[in-house]
């Protein structure tokens, strides 16, 4: 990536044409593989917009493309291919705040066509870039910033309408299938509520939420906890990476398992506070032991998702864990027990289950292959099967949290 300085004050190279640019904090992304006509387009990006220049699609970071941002991709000529605008439409189309210019040597009725049709916002010919392109990018981060303000005051609506509520999937017992479910129940609340949704990868030593969705995070938990008080809702977006076909937003855990040290029950509640002020839903991914992060994080939570396998060691380890929630005087009303891989033959029946922890299990989920191959595809299964007994199982768990964010209240605190 070859990052050019910003593109402020004098505005190198831009033409005296008397036009200020009002639009401050925002980024330009000059994509072409001729350096003359890379240097010849990042010119006419309008001050003070922030500009970086690539040869190619392929060198663009990602974090530069989280959706909640402003931010502008200018194509040169040699972007026009189809798939490239495919592939930057199906960008624009992630979430508001992202838009794309097209430059182009020769504009045909053809290439316009495709070009609109992919989700390109405008085009304009290369021969008109230095009278064309610094307007038409202002006016195109106008109309983003229009996009945002609309879809935050959608939101936002959508949340005090249903109230923003924090799910946690929690298991005292690793390899019962927690993230799994943590990721599939993102997606379907995402698809069957009107609210935004994020995970929170709270396994700080060995989170698999990135993994499973196949984002590669430039940030994670750790760098929002790092921001301290510096860290507000424009700084935090840029941390966050996003599940283009779920639309799910994820804050991943610490790529070194020693960077988890750094998060403190306290700053892991402000992290979470931030959360559910930016989100309708808040699902958070738990390790399977019950540090004073995790039981801050269980105490504040709307919903616990109680996962249990069917074993006699996570059936011991969840009557251990029930246990714990009962000494720290955690509300019953607020567990869902949740059997994973309910149908297994394996000498273990549900109703053994429920004797042995002395309470019923509110849903089960099935045991099936498909289930690992959309791990393996990074899709949630819920969205790539969604006619499988495991999606609508999921779907029907989505529905119970929802219920009991439009009939519940919303906890507050954490264990003091």
């Amino acid at each position: 990536m070859r990052q050019m300085a910003r593109v402020g004050g004098a505005r190198r190279g831009a033409p005296d044409d008397g036009f200020v640019s009002p639009v401050t904090g925002r980024v330009v992304l000059v994509v072409e593989e001729s350096p003359e006509i890379l240097y010849r387009l990042s010119r006419a990006v309008p001050a003070p917009a922030e500009a970086y220049s690539y040869s190619s699609l392929d060198e663009l970071d990602p974090a530069r493309l989280t959706p909640g941002g402003r931010v502008v991709v200018v194509l040169g000529p040699s972007q026009a291919a189809e798939d490239v605008l495919d592939r930057v439409g199906a960008l624009t189309r992630s979430g508001p705040g992202l838009g794309a210019i097209l430059v182009v040597g020769q504009m045909t009725p053809q290439l316009l066509r495709h070009a609109l049709r992919a989700g390109i916002d405008d085009a304009i010919e290369l021969a008109h870039a230095e009278t064309q392109l610094t307007p038409a990018v202002v006016e195109l981060l106008y109309r983003l910033e229009n996009e945002l303000s609309t879809a935050g005051a959608r939101d936002a609506s959508a949340r005090q309408a249903e109230g923003s509520w924090v799910t946690s999937v929690f298991s005292p017992k690793g390899g019962v299938g927690k993230s799994v479910v943590a990721v599939n129940l993102a997606a379907a609340l995402a698809r069957r509520s009107a609210t935004s949704v994020v995970v929170l990868d709270l396994d700080l030593q060995f989170g698999d939420i990135g993994v499973m969705l196949r984002l590669q995070p430039v940030h994670t938990v750790s760098d929002a906890v790092s921001a301290g008080p510096l860290l507000d809702e424009s700084l935090f977006r840029s941390f966050l990476a996003c599940h283009e076909r779920s639309g799910v937003h994820v804050l991943a855990a610490p790529t070194s398992p020693s960077e988890g040290d750094q998060v403190s029950a306290d700053s892991m509640l402000h992290v979470l506070g931030l959360l559910r002020e930016m989100f309708g839903h808040v699902v958070i991914d738990t390790p399977p032991h019950l540090s004073e992060v995790v039981l801050q994080a269980l105490a504040v939570s709307d919903t616990v998702a109680f996962m249990v396998a069917m074993d006699v060691p996570s059936v011991k380890n969840a009557r251990l864990g029930l246990q714990a929630f009962e000494l720290l005087q955690l509300p019953d009303e607020r567990l869902l027990l949740v059997l994973n891989r309910a149908d297994s033959h394996v000498h273990l029946a549900v109703r053994d289950v429920e004797r042995a922890l002395e309470r019923k299990v509110d849903l089960t989920l099935p045991s099936e292959a498909l289930v690992p191959q959309s791990v393996n595809q990074g899709v949630p299964a819920v969205l790539e099967y969604p006619r499988s007994r495991f999606a609508g199982q999921v779907n029907q768990l989505a529905d119970l949290v929802l219920a009991r964010c439009r009939n519940g209240a919303r906890v507050e605190g954490g264990i003091r």
